[in-house]
């Protein structure tokens, strides 16, 4: 015998639109292109780096660049003793699963390895190298 019901099993709409939202990768892959910043990487060991995100500044001393690593603190929760970092990247996934590697990108979440944990930022607000701010020309990167 059927019974029938006043619920339905489908999912709601605004639900689902939620769940199934996903970006474009070659939309991202654009913006990360497009977006101004900087590759850790084609710095000088010594050089320093002032990453601030909406809640956070990171500071990074470079040792090596060419793996963005250095040591760093910043003023927030996360990094409160001077220690070994570094930079794998920038993201706008949000998850850190698709990453520009050795990249600082304003507007981008920033994936940093610190010792015993890996840390995705909240978008990067403003970045400067040896205490000057960031002015990215036109096809820089």
């Amino acid at each position: 015998m059927a019974s029938s019901s006043s619920k339905s099993s489908i999912v709601p709409t605004s639900r689902v639109t939620r769940i199934y939202e996903h970006r474009d990768i070659d939309e991202m892959i654009g913006q990360g292109d497009a977006a101004p910043g900087i590759d850790a990487r084609k710095l000088q060991p010594g050089d320093t780096l002032v990453m601030r995100t909406r809640n956070t500044a990171y500071t990074l001393q470079l040792e090596n660049p060419a793996r963005c690593m250095g040591r760093g603190t910043s003023d927030g929760k996360h990094v409160t003793d001077e220690s070994a970092m570094y930079v794998l990247g920038s993201t706008l996934s949000g998850r850190g699963t698709m990453v520009k590697l050795g990249w600082v990108l304003l507007g981008f979440r920033m994936v940093l390895l610190v010792p015993g944990r890996e840390l995705l930022t909240t978008p990067v607000q403003s970045l400067s190298v040896n205490g000057q701010p960031l002015v990215a020309a036109q096809g820089t990167h």
